[in-house]
C-alpha cells in the first residue's frame, strides 16, 4: 500500500511502513496538501512526527507510508486490572477458543509496569482495538 493524491488531500494520519511486530511511526499532516495543475499526478503534503520531526510526502516517498485505518497490523489498548494504568500494543499472535490469550508486544507504556519492545501474555477480553 503507497499514498495516493487523494489519500493526501483527505486523511490527516499516516504510519510509515514498519515490520509486523515492529514501532509505529505515525505521521500526522502538518498543513495544505499542495498540487499542481500542469502535473496533476504531483503532490506535496508536508507531515510531522512528534515535536521536532518534520518531512513531507511525494510521489516519490508515498511507498513508504500508509494511511492510519489501512495499517496491516492490529493495534489495541490493553487496560489490566492489576497495572495503573492502559499501554498500548501490536498483537502478535492470538489463540482462539474460550479463555483465549493474545501476545502484545507493547509500543507504549503509559503508567504500565511493562517496557517498550517487551512481549506480554494477555487474556483476549482485555483487549479495545484502536
Amino acid at each position: 500500500m503507497s499514498i495516493t493524491r487523494d489519500d493526501a488531500m483527505t486523511c490527516r494520519e499516516f504510519h510509515e511502513n514498519h515490520e509486523p511486530a515492529g514501532k509505529i511511526y505515525a505521521w500526522r499532516a502538518n498543513g495544505a496538501c499542495q498540487i499542481w495543475k500542469t502535473r496533476p499526478e504531483d503532490f506535496r503534503l508536508p507531515v510531522k512526527y512528534g515535536i521536532r520531526s518534520y518531512d513531507a510526502i511525494t510521489p516519490a516517498t508515498a511507498h513508504m507510508f500508509h494511511r492510519a485505518d489501512q495499517c496491516p497490523t492490529r493495534h489495541v489498548r490493553v487496560r489490566m486490572p492489576a497495572d495503573t494504568g492502559e499501554w498500548s500494543g501490536i498483537v502478535v499472535a492470538q489463540g482462539t477458543g474460550r479463555g483465549a490469550t493474545a501476545r502484545v508486544r507493547v509500543t507504549t507504556r503509559g503508567k504500565s509496569k511493562h517496557r517498550v519492545g517487551s512481549d506480554v501474555i494477555v487474556p483476549v477480553h482485555l483487549l479495545a482495538s484502536l
